[in-house]
């Protein structure tokens, strides 16, 4: 579908429009907050050359218009039993952790002595490792 270039102006005009129309609905319901530095404690620098509400303690504590931020968190409180199956859990995959690690470096070793690549551990040599099988003459044993 080819659109005229008029048309195109047209639906342009109207887009920003349309974008004016919700930013000034957005302004009307959360109008802009005029910053009185006056307000500030003395210890409280901004965050940036413009005049706005951000602001730092020597601390390092963040201030909004002179208030200092207040991070809210909910606090995770467990009962005893929840506490004792999180902590079992915790130490079944950390058993389950040292078997993959042993079962990986026992692998690796394995692979290792058969390619003839470095190993940490000395390699079992073939020789004494399978018996040597005595030979029978003409199928008779006695």
């Amino acid at each position: 579908m080819v659109t005229s270039p008029e048309d195109q102006k047209k639906r342009e005009q109207e887009r920003r429009e349309a974008e004016l129309r919700q930013r000034e609905e957005e302004l009307r319901a959360i109008p802009i907050q005029q910053i009185d530095r006056s307000k500030w404690p003395k210890t409280v620098r901004t965050l940036s050359l413009d005049d706005e509400g951000l602001g730092i303690d020597r601390d390092g504590r963040l201030y909004w218009d002179g208030k200092p931020v207040e991070i809210v968190g909910q606090r995770l409180d467990l009962t005893r039993t929840q506490a004792s199956v999180a902590i079992l859990v915790a130490l079944f995959r950390f058993i389950a952790a040292m078997g993959t690690a042993v079962q990986a470096w026992t692998a690796y070793h394995d692979w290792a002595c058969k390619t003839g690549s470095p190993a940490f551990v000395a390699c079992p040599s073939t020789a004494s490792s399978q018996p040597n099988p005595q030979p029978q003459a003409n199928g008779n044993n006695r």
